[in-house]
């Protein structure tokens, strides 16, 4: 799991340079032994040093990976369907503009359901 979670750090660490990021295993991936991790993503600021809100992008890390030479790694941002390979030219062209369409979209429905409340 540890060689898996450095293998995953190592592709985010070239994507959101803007964005503080960490690595775990998913909740429940550690008692069924599949190498499934959760990347979270957030961009604290002056004004707000812990970050809300937090982009989680879904791994999945096929068995036998270590011995792969370059590992068959793929990815899921929360809320889409779509997956993407780190093997293929689309997988490996991350933009961090994704994670703030995210961000902006989370926003939005905070702002939206803090107007809600008010009436």
């Amino acid at each position: 799991q540890r060689q898996a979670c450095a293998v995953i750090e190592e592709i985010i660490n070239k994507w959101a340079t803007s964005y503080a990021r960490a690595v775990e295993l998913q909740p429940g991936a550690e008692a069924s032994g599949a190498l499934h991790f959760v990347a979270l993503f957030s961009k604290p600021s002056k004004e707000e040093p812990i970050a809300w809100p937090v982009v989680r992008v879904n791994f999945t890390v096929p068995e036998g990976f270590a011995s792969a030479l370059v590992p068959r790694v793929t990815y899921s941002l929360e809320g889409e369907r779509m997956v993407y390979d780190v093997t293929t030219d689309l997988g490996r062209r991350f933009k961090e503009s994704w994670l703030d369409r995210i961000v902006m979209d989370k926003r939005a429905i905070r702002a939206d359901m803090a107007l809600r409340t008010k009436r």
